[in-house]
């Protein structure tokens, strides 16, 4: 009789606890996996590298609080809150090229750094574009529409300062002449005559004349030559209003019988004398200087000089009102920026900046002292169109001058 053959005992089997501990991984193994790297990583971090990181993030708050405190000091009136706010908008233009360029350092330091900066740059977007514009491409007038060239130039009174000797005639009305603007608008023009000391010819006189058929010289600096009639408004102005500042308005009858106002502004300067100019220059090298002085000579008066052209700019809105028309033209030397309180007010009304039409990139008007700022403007309003704007590189004047082409009509 065959035995039976005895089975083999069956192995016990695992219990849970067991099973989900021969299913884990060594643990060993979990310290050799991505959190170990980035433990490595932070501890390669020296504190020098962690201290410069977090600086360029303050830097970076700094740099986006700036632009937009900057940007916006412009609509806060000098008037009512005092003239300290409009020194900021002189400051903008310096704060985007130092945001910019903390924007492209820190692309390579924190990508935090890069969103506060850029926060920053499109809260201020509209004044960013108004200081630097991005406008590409060229305008053209329609067929059949006339065009008209208007040149504002601060002309220093015609002087320049050069060797008696010299034989080459005046400069600016040689540019003025080659470029054959339609209308020209001039501020600190003394005379327009022939002068050996000014090297004015009887030549260039001529030809002004024999090309302008309309001068009209103000009872201040101001003056406008001009290849369409032109008839003068005779402005009432206080001297509180317009003291140490300058404004000539006309009526301009275009071909066809459009009519505008154009007003010639020359506002409110630094008044800054040769010690405050020094001064300056002793800034811009970093040369250290006595505070006290600092606020004394140079914040205090631009302080004041902002006050007062908010009030000429108040006054120069109630004489729109008054004389300006549906076409309203305004040009000169506005002695500020153009994110700057009296331009901000003159869009409010219903203005438009040409360079911010027309312009590419940064403009600079002014070219002595190292007051390296964008301070002549052209504006207007009504049944015009803005094709092209030109700045000459002419450094006769310590203004370069300004050439807009409009469009008559829309």
């Amino acid at each position: 009789m065959e035995t039976p053959q005895e089975k083999p005992a069956s192995a016990p089997r695992p219990r849970p606890a067991a099973r989900k501990a021969a299913g884990r991984k060594p643990a060993a193994s979990k310290g050799r996996g991505s959190g170990s790297k980035k433990k490595k990583k932070r501890k390669l971090r020296s504190p020098f590298m962690r201290l410069m990181r977090a600086l360029m993030l303050i830097l970076s708050i700094v740099a986006a609080v700036a632009l937009f405190c900057t940007a916006y000091a412009g609509n806060i009136s000098p008037l009512k809150h005092g003239g300290l706010y409009g020194i900021l908008p002189l400051c903008f233009p310096f704060v985007i090229y130092c945001a910019v360029a903390l924007l492209v350092l820190q692309i390579w330091w924190h990508w935090r750094g890069v969103v506060i900066i850029s926060v920053g740059l499109l809260a201020s977007a509209g004044p960013v574009l108004q200081v630097c514009p991005l406008n590409l491409g060229s305008h053209h007038a329609p067929e059949g529409i006339d065009t008209f060239k208007l040149m504002t130039y601060n002309v220093f009174h015609l002087y320049e300062q050069r060797d008696s000797t010299d034989t080459v005639p005046n400069r600016m009305l040689d540019y003025v002449i080659a470029n054959n603007p339609d209308i020209i608008c001039f501020q600190e023009a003394i005379t327009l005559a022939a002068r050996k000391a000014y090297f004015i010819t009887p030549e260039q006189i001529d030809t002004i004349h024999s090309r302008y058929p309309y001068i009209i010289k103000s009872a201040g600096q101001q003056m406008i030559m001009s290849k369409y009639p032109v008839q003068p408004i005779h402005l009432t102005l206080t001297r509180e209003e317009f003291q140490n500042a300058e404004l000539a308005a006309y009526r301009i009858t275009f071909p066809g019988g459009k009519m505008a106002t154009l007003f010639n502004v020359h506002l409110q300067s630094l008044g800054l004398n040769q010690d405050d100019r020094k001064l300056y220059k002793n800034l811009t090298d970093l040369q250290r200087e006595n505070l006290g002085a600092v606020k004394q000579q140079l914040i205090g008066k631009l302080s004041f000089a902002n006050v007062e052209r908010a009030r000429q700019t108040q006054a120069l809105l109630r004489l729109i009102r008054h004389y300006g028309g549906p076409n309203v033209l305004i040009c000169g030397d506005f002695n500020d920026v153009a994110t700057c309180y009296a331009l901000r007010t003159l869009e409010d009304a219903g203005f438009s900046s040409a360079y911010a039409e027309l312009g590419f990139g940064p403009m600079i008007t002014y070219n002595s002292g190292r007051f390296y700022f964008c301070i002549d403007h052209v504006l207007y309003r009504g049944d015009f169109t803005p094709l092209d704007i030109k700045k000459g590189t002419l450094r006769a004047s310590d203004h370069y001058p300004l050439t807009v082409t409009f469009a008559l009509g829309n």
